[in-house]
């Protein structure tokens, strides 16, 4: 037996899938109405618009997103292990929903018209906050050193390629294994060396 979606979250579903495949601007609400097995009347009645269905959808994600994120920091006790499941978490958000991710990817690089009403900026703000609250309290503990907001922007910018080589070529794996790489790395260097050399 067929499982029947609800009428809004298949709207969402086939909204999700165009985005990422298509972005914003080349969607068309006639194409979203079609995947999604609804007339356009249904889709204005749940959403408005094309343009209130896609800050819905990436709002609601970046909400769960940030949600995920704070409990996943509460699984750990030192900072070092709060950041190892923030990025394990993020990466299970990926692997569970690659068209939604690759969504965002797309359209954290997009021209304004691909992305209505949405700050990236301020959102990408929001993430390395998070982050470099972790790692500020890592540093006034003693358990590691350096510039909070520093940090916590180096392991967005290696999340972020990590990720995007997971949507767009299958690799690397993104795992826990993965995660504590990245955060050793991050945190432990390069063996030490010194571009004092």
């Amino acid at each position: 037996m067929k499982k029947v979606r609800p009428v809004r979250q298949a709207i969402r579903d086939a909204a999700i899938e165009l985005f990422s495949e298509k972005g914003y601007a080349a969607t068309t609400t006639r194409e979203i109405c079609q995947r999604a097995g609804i007339t356009k009347p249904v889709l204005y009645y749940y959403f408005g618009s094309k343009e209130q269905l896609f800050r819905e959808v990436v709002l609601d994600a970046c909400n769960e997103a940030r949600k995920q994120l704070l409990l996943a920091a509460g699984r750990a006790r030192s900072a070092p292990g709060k950041l190892v499941e923030m990025l394990a978490s993020d990466f299970e958000l990926t692997r569970k929903n690659p068209g939604l991710s690759l969504m965002s990817m797309r359209l954290i690089f997009a021209p304004p018209k691909e992305s209505p009403g949405i700050d990236y900026v301020q959102l990408g703000r929001e993430w390395i906050g998070l982050l470099a609250e972790v790692v500020r309290e890592g540093v006034s503990k003693g358990e590691m050193q350096g510039r909070p907001r520093e940090i916590a922007e180096a392991l967005l910018g290696i999340l972020l390629i990590y990720s995007l080589g997971h949507l767009l070529a299958g690799e690397p794996e993104l795992d826990r294994r993965l995660a504590r790489r990245i955060v050793n790395l991050l945190l432990k260097g390069c063996g030490g060396y010194s571009t004092d050399r």
